[in-house]
């Protein structure tokens, strides 16, 4: 019998065995791959915190709240406890004027130590890495009625308010910051550096140099009318060199109870928007009571009287001082001084529209 052998072709033994090699290396490649490149992870969101307070560099005052280093003047104050507070983030490198929607919007409360909560309880803002502007505004005030909010955007406007009000303690912030990618869930604290960007104005009565019948011996406290600003076109607008601009002086007059004695004058004053220069504002001051040395008492006793607006008008944050001297029948302007705005013993306004002065 005869026995042949057989021999197998190469091909026929490399072909099983390559594809054994190759579909071990796939399996060993893809563990490989597996390992260098992770999955892909969701976006980034940072939280992202924020403190406020009132920037009281220009003053220099002592005596507007708790100073950031005990034994130094205090150059901020912190906002008053509740105050509201809007914040909006827009994606952008710089100040500048907005031309689209925030990334974020949220509504924040004063704790009263210089931090902010968001309000209702609701989520905090988060943010994507990257840099953003803030601008945040407040009206100084707590509270939900309308005047107690920050005014909100006009219809269509990425960066102009609707129109704003007299008596209103407008507050301003505008300031770029980069948020951090942060891998350990850490907030990242925007510190808010509020201006005001209203004006203020006090009118002193005063009764000096009268003598005989222009004396005055009694006198109970006048009621002190004067026309504020005209808000009509007034705005805020977001990231602009001067946020709010001055306006002409309105027709319609607003009346004040004023406070003091004789020896020391009678003040009213209030909260107004900014005013262009060269406004004549004319002046109602009204005696219920007012008696003269020697003569009866006269009732509802009226004096007028026109102050102007100075070179540069009203501007954000200062307090417009004039004084008003009464003498018998006469009465005329005898004075105004221009001062940082501040508010007494590092309190915030409450509303009253007749507010203390010194």
């Amino acid at each position: 019998m005869t026995i042949k052998t057989v021999q197998q072709h190469p091909s026929i033994i490399a072909g099983p065995l390559l594809a054994f090699l190759l579909l071990f290396s796939c399996s060993f490649g893809e563990e490989i791959l597996k390992e260098e490149i992770p999955p892909v992870q969701p976006e980034e969101k940072i939280a992202v915190s924020f403190s406020g307070r009132i920037d009281l560099v220009e003053t220099k005052a002592g005596n507007e709240g708790a100073p950031e280093t005990p034994g130094e003047a205090a150059t901020t104050q912190a906002l008053w406890e509740d105050v509201n507070v809007t914040i909006r983030a827009y994606m952008q490198p710089s100040i500048s004027q907005p031309a689209i929607a925030p990334q974020s919007c949220r509504d924040y409360l004063a704790t009263g130590g210089g931090g902010l909560v968001v309000k209702n309880g609701e989520e905090e803002m988060f943010l994507t890495a990257g840099t953003y502007t803030f601008y945040a505004l407040s009206v100084n005030a707590a509270g939900t009625a309308t005047d107690s909010v920050p005014p909100a955007l006009a219809t269509g406007s990425h960066s102009e308010t609707e129109a704003l009000k007299n008596n209103t303690d407008y507050l301003y912030c505008a300031i770029s910051k980069k948020i951090i990618s942060n891998p350990d869930g850490d907030k990242q604290n925007v510190n808010l550096s509020f201006t005001r960007l209203a004006s203020r104005i006090k009118i002193t009565v005063t009764s000096k140099g009268g003598t005989g019948s222009e004396e005055i011996i009694k006198a109970d406290a006048p009621k002190i009318t004067l026309p504020l600003t005209n808000p009509a076109g007034s705005k805020i607008t977001l990231g602009a060199n001067d946020p709010i601009g001055q306006y002409p002086v309105a027709s319609d007059g607003l009346t004040l109870e004023s406070t003091g004695n004789l020896t020391d004058g009678f003040t009213a004053g209030c909260i107004l928007l900014p005013m262009q220069k060269g406004q004549k504002i004319p002046v109602r001051i009204v005696f219920p009571s007012i008696t003269f040395n020697g003569l009866a008492a006269q009732t509802d006793k009226l004096y007028t009287a026109d102050v102007t607006t100075p070179t540069g008008g009203f501007v954000s944050g200062k307090q417009y001082n004039y004084t008003v001297n009464i003498t018998g029948n006469q009465v005329g302007f005898t004075g105004l001084s221009i001062e940082p705005w501040n508010v007494n013993d590092g309190q915030l306004p409450n509303g009253n529209i007749t507010e203390d002065f010194d």
